[in-house]
């Protein structure tokens, strides 16, 4: 789910292939009215942009479809972003202009929206190539680096959002995959979800 800035709608996604938009306060749901719009397959992830103009949804179908808040219409499809994988995230720049996704090649994209151009992918994320476990991929609080979980180990691997150079591997502690992860949006600190039933939270110490 993902919750409008305003508060008052909510974007909602389930193991069918329509993105749903509620009202709040009125509990009524929208739909595109186009069938040929909607996604092939499962939806995985939906998230509103920043000035929610806009909604990005992921599916199993491999494609990324963007959508018009007002009009509830299909306005832009990245098809097959990951080489047919299934797209397991989506995630706005703060600047509303790039989406990050992930999918299970485990590989992480950064794609331009004003020329649906892939403009950097973020490898070597996991140690066995394709996972088996969908996870989400985050930026920090400043946009400067680009954050995934690698399945095999349960570590974290972080990027340079704009080289793409690999940073050193964080052990999170975990004893089953980790599948979601959000990032405080003000200070380095950010919270990880797993398998092993178990959410823990890290934070960066400044050291004087």
């Amino acid at each position: 789910m993902s919750i409008h800035p305003s508060g008052d709608f909510l974007a909602v996604t389930t193991e069918g292939p329509v993105v749903r938009f509620y009202d709040i306060n009125t509990c009524q749901c929208y739909v595109c009215p186009y069938p040929r719009e909607h996604h092939a397959g499962p939806l995985t992830s939906v998230r509103y942009s920043a000035d929610a103009r806009v909604c990005a949804s992921a599916s199993k179908d491999g494609d990324i479809k963007i959508w018009d808040r007002v009009s509830g219409r299909c306005v832009q499809t990245f098809t097959k972003c990951h080489d047919g994988a299934e797209v397991c995230s989506v995630l706005y720049s703060r600047n509303g202009k790039y989406i990050l996704s992930s999918g299970l090649d485990s590989i992480v994209k950064l794609w331009e929206l004003s020329t649906g151009r892939c403009l950097i992918a973020y490898t070597d994320a996991s140690s066995v190539g394709r996972q088996e476990h969908s996870a989400h991929a985050m930026f920090s609080h400043t946009e400067d680096f680009v954050m995934f979980p690698d399945e095999a180990t349960t570590s974290l691997c972080a990027w340079d959002a704009r080289n793409a150079q690999r940073k050193n591997l964080l052990s999170l502690g975990h004893n089953g995959p980790v599948r979601h992860m959000v990032h405080s949006p003000c200070s380095p600190a950010f919270i990880t979800c797993s398998d092993d039933y178990r959410a823990r939270f890290w934070y960066r110490r400044n050291v004087h």
